[in-house]
């Protein structure tokens, strides 16, 4: 038996599958040794507007299109069938004009139909508008009402009509002087019986009648409609239908959906992040998130073209999210834009005599969140009924931004807000790579979307990292590769990777998963945390994980010492090797490819088994000139994990340095990659290779950049347990292939409560039977507590029909004491709670 000392709350283990030949490994906690504190703002919720995660999810409205703008595109923008192209504008790092192309409807009235064709016709128009903020209403003309004519609404696919509930319809309508029938609204079934109906009181010809009433089905219907049905032949023109559930979370008027709020309350998030996420950018500046126009009258409300494919209503806007956080007792934070677009879309940038408009617009919305009710925003905050300041608390400075362009920007945003509001912590978009060229920052971002092996490797990603500069916010991250839609593999790589942020809980402080909701109607993002449909929310395995986590938070780390069997040792496969860039130009030349015993191997370049990219050779010069994410030339004829490589490389233009694989398997998918002078031309580290794309960092990274137009002398050396890239004949980086941990421990104590917490992931197909000694306490209590998250299978998901088929289960056992053992189901998340003093 071997003893490994690590250091405080989490140890990563590397095991033997053959649980009969290894020993009982031993964990041995110290109480007497504190680590890190683990932040009261750890484990907080992102909001972002994707996967119809507002309108038609978290928002009650039950109205799709209810104002009539979906049609409404960004300026400079146009459609083609289905397909919306953006404004061609110059992206600001690149100097490049992209080509775009988003989804778009074809549906000449989104969301709305006529019981016949034949007896009507409906026309948008923006005649005698009542709002000029959302100008368009619908004109409908009836030629023939022998049988009534009904405009229906399906809402966002059905409504959930509950019968005997209560249901607030608000219209604004304005007949014509030829109209002389009846307005009647009605409630349907999915099959169009009618549930409910009511009159619709419409008094004032040739005026907008702004009407609200209630209406109550006799039936339920998970499926159901809205209609407005005219009784006579006349043109009636339609501003504005909203049909809400009284029931919403808290009672708010213009409030979220019951469900959907309360298990996103089930998270106990310390804060709430909004409005995004790539919609603060836009695809271009024109369809940016704004926020002024999210306030006030929900039916004056322009709403936006979405980044993510349609239309946002801004129902669910900047005062009702902070209304949420307040309710759910939770600090808000505001995303603000700096005057760039999205730099994976168009990458627009402001001139920079617009650069003071949107510092003056994050001000505003700082103000209107906490500034004094004798200030303009505060006291519109005031007339909303909320006079006392909202519980805002963050502000992140642009949303995944980076390079000198958005580094000057950041520092005027950061000095102008520090000097007003210095109780506010600000956060910049740069992740672990480096700082670029900003002044100082309170906390950075950095982002992981990642196969489970990623997380499962990375545990002590910020072990060695750099203290005392900023915190670490985790904005966005999740295991979202090869996972499904999100399975129990992802939910235990994730709670491996947390384990890992609360050991460094002196530099992470917050924590969000992204994203965060999906309509399992439009799926725009392939692993999201929570699904829902008009009648029915669920959490996925990798929800309960974030629950426990957040519930069973200690309040310091421990001493954790293992003992444990050897680990195995890793081996790189054999396999291809290939050159790539990212979003740049690249040359290679004098390529040389020795073997082991330094004999030459023969290499035709001309012969590529993937080629993605614009590639030539021409006299043994190998040329990339798109600006392709990623380019890849990957060449036939070697399979091997003991060689030499060779080459000379010349950056010629674009963002980075440029890709080299190796380790590849036969269809290309799996194996390594050195990503040279990536992340901005900043840093240089080695990414895995999943499904053949990178994967995520699986080591150390550096700074390293590359000057354009320079040739370097590059060399990569591999042998079966370990890689080396020279650059110019100086070291850059090593890296050497590890196995994939099988099981992790984080261990704290709850001063609160006056517990010892011990969380463990068991991510093997078998039990893990483990002793347990805790150091450092004058008594234990027998009796405590055991939550539990486990699968039959990995591959196991939770989904409508089991909902909660992977679930916590919570049970008392009598079985702790200074030293004790306890054994671990196979996939499974536990933890356990020991009062111990």
């Amino acid at each position: 038996m071997k003893k490994i000392f690590l250091p405080f709350a989490a140890v990563a283990l590397l095991l033997s599958s053959c649980k009969d030949a290894a020993p009982k490994e031993e964990l041995v906690i110290n109480l007497q040794e504190k680590g890190a504190e683990v932040a009261p703002s750890m484990y907080g919720i992102f909001f972002e507007e994707i996967n119809h995660a507002g309108d038609g999810g978290l928002y009650a409205e039950l109205v799709k299109n209810r104002s009539f703008e979906e049609l409404e595109m960004p300026e400079g923008y146009y459609a083609e069938g289905d397909v919306l192209h953006p404004k061609k504008v110059c992206n600001h790092i690149s100097g490049e004009v992209r080509e775009g192309s988003f989804r778009w409807t074809t549906e000449p009235v989104p969301g709305w139909t006529l019981s016949t064709k034949d007896a009507a016709e409906m026309k948008l128009t923006k005649e005698q508008p009542k709002f000029s903020t959302a100008p368009n209403n619908l004109k409908v003309t009836i030629k023939n009402a022998s049988t009534p004519v009904r405009l229906i609404n399906e809402g966002y696919w059905g409504m959930n009509l509950v019968k005997n509930n209560s249901y607030q319809l608000r219209t604004i309508i304005r007949p014509a002087s030829d109209y002389k029938g009846k307005v009647t609204a009605l409630l349907l079934s999915e099959q169009g019986e009618v549930l409910a109906s009511a009159p619709v009181d419409v008094t004032a010809a040739g005026q907008w009648n702004d009407l609200s009433l209630a209406m109550q089905p006799t039936a339920t219907s998970a499926k159901g409609k809205l209609a407005l049905e005219f009784d006579a032949p006349g043109t009636v023109y339609v501003d504005y239908v909203s049909l809400f559930p009284e029931k919403t979370f808290h009672d708010r008027p213009n409030g979220l959906r019951k469900d959907v709020a309360e298990i996103l309350e089930g998270l106990h998030p310390a804060f709430v992040r909004w409005p995004g996420g790539c919609v603060v950018e836009g695809i271009s500046l024109e369809n940016r998130f704004e926020w002024k126009k999210s306030l006030g009258d929900p039916a004056a409300r322009s709403g936006e073209y979405s980044t993510w494919g349609y239309r946002c209503s801004y129902g669910f806007g900047y005062h009702e999210m902070l209304q949420f956080c307040e309710d759910i007792d939770s600090k808000a934070m505001f995303v603000c834009n700096v005057g760039l677009g999205c730099q994976y879309r168009m990458g627009d940038a402001s001139p920079e005599s617009k650069i003071a408009y949107y510092l003056d617009d994050c001000m505003d919305a700082i103000e209107y969140a906490i500034g004094d009710v004798t200030t303009e925003w505060g006291a519109k905050r005031a007339e909303q009924g909320h006079p006392e300041p909202f519980p805002l608390q963050y502000v992140e400075i642009g949303n995944e931004n980076w390079g000198d362009e958005y580094d000057k920007r950041f520092d005027i945003f950061y000095t102008a807000i520090k000097a007003k509001y210095p109780e506010l912590i600000l956060i910049s978009n740069h992740g672990l790579g480096g700082t670029g060229k900003i002044a100082k920052t309170d906390m950075i971002d950095p982002h992981w979307y990642v196969n489970p092996e990623f997380f499962f490797q990375n545990t002590t990603i910020f072990d060695n990292h750099p203290r005392g500069k900023y915190d670490v916010y985790v904005g966005e991250y999740a295991c979202n590769a090869n996972v499904g839609g999100g399975n129990m593999r992802a939910a235990l790589s994730e709670a491996a990777f947390i384990s890992g942020m609360e050991r460094n809980g002196d530099l992470v402080k917050m924590t969000s998963y992204a994203p965060l909701l999906e309509n399992r109607n439009d799926r725009s993002w392939a692993v999201n945390l929570i699904w829902l449909d008009t009648d029915q929310v669920l959490g996925r395995s990798s929800y309960y994980v974030q629950q426990m986590a957040a519930e069973n938070r200690p309040t310091y780390n421990v001493k954790s010492n293992m003992t444990m069997s050897t680990p195995r040792i890793a081996d790189y496969n054999e396999g291809r090797f290939g050159f790539g860039s990212w979003h740049t130009q690249v040359e290679f030349k004098d390529v040389k490819l020795t073997g082991a015993d330094g004999a030459p191997i023969d290499l035709d370049l001309n012969k590529a088994v993937k080629k993605e990219g614009e590639w030539s050779l021409d006299n043994g010069l190998l040329k990339q000139t798109s600006l392709r994410e990623p380019a890849k030339y990957i060449v036939d004829g070697f399979n091997g994990n003991q060689f030499t490589l060779e080459f000379k490389v010349r950056k010629e233009g674009g963002n980075e340095g440029f890709f080299l694989y190796f380790g590849l398997s036969e269809d290309s998918n799996k194996g390594f990659v050195y990503n040279v002078a990536g992340w901005n031309n900043g840093t240089t580290a080695v990414e895995g290779v999943i499904g053949g794309r990178t994967s995520g960092v699986a080591g150390d990274r550096v700074s390293h950049s590359l000057e354009t137009d320079k040739w370097y002398d590059a060399k990569l050396v591999v042998t079966p347990q370990k890689s080396e890239l020279f650059m110019d004949g100086k070291l850059i980086l090593a890296h050497a292939p590890e196995t994939t941990p099988l099981q992790f421990f984080s261990s704290g104590y709850d001063e609160a409560t006056g517990e010892v917490i011990v969380k463990v992931v068991n991510s093997e197909a078998q039990s893990y039977p483990l002793r347990i000694k805790l150091d450092g306490v004058d008594s234990v209590e027998k009796t405590g507590k055991v939550i539990s998250l486990s699968a039959a299978s990995d591959m196991d998901e939770n989904s409508f029909e089991e909902p909660m088929k992977i679930s916590p289960k919570e049970s008392e056992y009598k079985g702790f004491g200074k030293s004790f053992d306890y054994t671990f189901p196979p996939f499974s998340y536990t933890i356990l709670r020991v009062k111990a003093k």
